[in-house]
């Protein structure tokens, strides 16, 4: 694969793994934290997610084709293979992990339909915001069929998949949640009437997040155990190191979560300014880090973990 293949390959991946945890996080939200916001604040939610939401559903359908024409570019002779049917035909219909793909372009139609009939309607606790809901999951879960795992033992893959999809839907709920939770927070800044409504909103976000960290540790070592075992520690290789940085970045955002929860959240009731201002700086830069984990997820995608 030529370097300009692959930086768009490591790119379109990290588009759509953004976009996908954005839509999932922000959907699932009002699943969880059932209280209505308060006016202006809950105008200002509304407006804000719509916009994540819009942006986001706008990305993934772009980041998804980047992915599969790139895709097909490496695997056949560049460029000139995507505008060639019957190389387009074979990689669809005979590779292995062609019908998958078919299934997440279909996926991703449905999606772009039902965002744009519902659009009005989102995200809410209704069954509109639920399709969206499962479409977005779906497409998540589907991802582990085409990395990686695609090429492991029969014996091993399906844990491994299974390992990928829990990682994955662990990882969006914790990280998109953190976009609406950021606005509600930015809100209280200045008005003392959504106090309450931002108190439950964290108990309720951190009940969640519990649980999602959860599913990222447990889907972790099932997904990586394979790589991992056959990994030289003296001699590790580009994703070697990719593993060390996700370790890391995530070590990071627990002690974050940590402090939020067990320090400043506490804090709301005595000293609401000082510990709003630092949950809402903590959050931005859990987005921030979060952007670089999942970069590091597009490069390890496309890096063979043998080197």
């Amino acid at each position: 694969m030529s370097d300009a293949l692959f930086a768009i390959l490591a790119a379109a991946r990290w588009a759509q793994f953004f976009s996908l945890f954005v839509l999932f996080g922000v959907v699932l939200f009002p699943f969880y934290v059932t209280r209505a916001a308060p006016a202006p604040c809950g105008e200002r939610l509304a407006s804000s997610t719509r916009r994540a939401i819009a942006v986001a559903g706008t990305v993934q359908p772009l980041s998804l084709l980047a992915w599969v024409a790139t895709s097909i570019a490496s695997m056949g002779d560049g460029w000139i293979s995507v505008g060639d049917p019957g190389f387009v035909k074979a990689f669809f219909l005979e590779a292995s992990f062609g019908r998958l793909w078919l299934a997440r372009l279909l996926l991703t139609a449905l999606l772009v339909g039902a965002l744009v009939l519902a659009r009005r309607r989102l995200p809410a606790r209704n069954a509109a915001t639920g399709i969206v809901l499962v479409l977005v999951g779906a497409l998540l879960v589907s991802q582990a069929g085409i990395g990686h795992p695609a090429a492991l033992p029969d014996k091993v893959r399906p844990f491994v998949i299974a390992g990928y999809s829990l990682h994955l839907l662990g990882g969006a709920a914790w990280i998109g949640g953190l976009w609406p939770l950021r606005t509600i927070l930015a809100e209280a800044k200045h008005d003392d009437r959504v106090r309450p409504y931002v108190q439950f909103a964290l108990g309720r976000f951190a009940t969640m997040a519990t649980g999602a960290v959860a599913l990222v540790l447990v889907g972790a070592a099932l997904n990586i155990q394979p790589e991992v075992a056959a990994l030289n520690p003296s001699d590790l290789t580009a994703w070697g190191w990719c593993v060390v940085s996700k370790v890391v970045l995530f070590g990071a955002l627990i002690a974050i979560a940590y402090r939020n929860r067990f320090v400043l959240t506490p804090l709301l009731g005595a000293r609401r300014k000082e510990a709003t201002k630092d949950l809402l700086r903590h959050v931005v830069v859990d987005q921030g880090l979060a952007a670089v984990v999942l970069a590091v997820a597009a490069f390890m995608g496309v890096t063979s973990p043998t080197g």
